[in-house]
């Protein structure tokens, strides 16, 4: 079992608990009760407490938590802000806290695309065969390559993706003939009103839509909830859509092991009416 990276949660409890069963895991006389101990707090339970939601973190049990967990420096402060984030009582200290929070996790390995290379987004598949590239040893065989995505597209389409990939900078091709992504992440970098990244989510849409019937349920995850919110509710909600995704990104990062593609769109918009005094959102 990997030890937990501090940066990538968002949940203080949750990493407790990762860290608990790692080491327990890599000894069995590791214990609540031994890292009560190690922080200097007299209840062996406490942790076990803390874990289950039954008790909060004060500013003197996090420290000697920090103490206890060998936190220092970044980890430390993160660990600190992580715990004020999730205990926060009013939505003013949850976005305190979620800027300092993101601040000091930083940004993620990525690289973001620049307007001459907006070609990328003009057909769906383009994304689709450079991350397939990834999943899969590809030296050349077009046939194959198209093949494999869903829809699948023709061994000339998918020549032309790679073709305007090697073009861009997106994908290289090594010393031994195969072809890679030429950078771990992608995004955007937040830019709206693009028409050609505008398109390319709408054909995701689509193919979101069409995903109902040309798989199992077992192979995709689609969820909807309406909900009514203010306006300091649905900002929070939007950086939290951010957040989220950075995480995602983070994870597919650091996957090894990937051996498929997958399309993840999230989608926030307005059922009712907006006040005349908020304006748009």
């Amino acid at each position: 079992m990997a030890f937990p990276n501090l940066l990538s949660y968002s949940d203080y409890r949750q990493y407790l608990r990762d860290y608990y069963e790692v080491h327990k895991a890599a000894n069995a006389d590791f214990s609540f009760r031994y890292l009560s101990l190690r922080a200097g707090i007299n209840s062996s339970a406490f942790y076990k407490y803390v874990i289950d939601g039954k008790r909060n973190l004060t500013k003197g049990s996090l420290l000697k938590t920090c103490a206890a967990l060998n936190l220092k420096d970044r980890e430390a402060e993160y660990f600190e802000n992580l715990v004020f984030f999730n205990q926060a009582k009013t939505l003013q200290e949850k976005n305190l806290f979620f800027d300092r929070l993101t601040k000091l996790r930083g940004q993620y390995e990525t690289r973001r695309v620049e307007r001459e290379q907006y070609a990328y987004y003009s057909e769906w598949h383009h994304a689709a065969v450079r991350e397939m590239m990834a999943c899969m040893v590809f030296n050349g065989d077009y046939e194959d390559l198209g093949r494999r995505l869903a829809p699948p597209i023709s061994a000339a389409k998918a020549r032309e993706s790679v073709a305007l990939l090697n073009k861009l900078g997106l994908a290289r091709k090594d010393a031994q003939g195969r072809w890679t992504p030429s950078d771990p992440v992608l995004v955007t970098g937040g830019v709206r009103g693009v028409k050609e990244i505008e398109d390319f989510q709408l054909r995701m849409l689509m193919l979101a839509s069409e995903a109902f019937v040309r798989f199992p349920v077992e192979q995709r995850f689609m969820s909807s909830t309406t909900f009514s919110v203010s306006e300091d509710t649905l900002n929070l909600f939007k950086r939290r859509i951010l957040e989220l995704k950075s995480e995602l990104l983070e994870f597919a990062r650091k996957d090894a092991a990937a051996d498929r593609v997958y399309q993840l769109s999230l989608n926030l918009f307005p059922l009712s009416a907006i006040p005349e005094s908020h304006g748009a959102p």
